[in-house]
């Protein structure tokens, strides 16, 4: 049973690739009837000289070699905007970083804790 499946994904995948070609002109694969139908209405020499200039342009860098992407500097920046965009416990002494207080602090300053609660400011 086992051997039949396995000739059956064989067959299967060999007959796909049989019936499409490649475009020499893009990288997408099209099949035969569509590509014929493309090159009765293309004029040869347009599609000649597109090809030319394709082999005469270097390729493109790959995404992740174009530009560095983490460097020290930027892990530094990024773990700091982290750290202060964390949502701090109230009860902590981060936790009224985001609530004015205007100068009262100590005891003075415990009614803005509930304030700050309730506003979303701290946890």
């Amino acid at each position: 049973m086992k051997l039949l499946f396995l000739g059956i994904l064989i067959f299967s995948t060999a007959a796909i690739s049989a019936e499409n070609v490649k475009d020499p002109l893009n990288d997408t694969v099209t099949s035969e009837v569509q590509l014929k139908a493309m090159q009765g209405r293309v004029d040869a020499s347009i599609s000649k000289a597109v090809a030319e200039t394709l082999k005469n342009e270097a390729p493109p860098l790959p995404y992740y070699q174009s530009a560095i992407a983490f460097r020290s500097a930027n892990t530094d920046i990024m773990t700091a905007a982290f750290i202060e965009a964390k949502v701090q416990d109230c009860l902590h002494s981060d936790g009224l970083k985001r609530q004015p207080t205007f100068l009262l602090t100590g005891y003075l300053a415990l009614p803005f804790i509930a304030v700050a609660k309730a506003r979303g400011k701290c946890i």
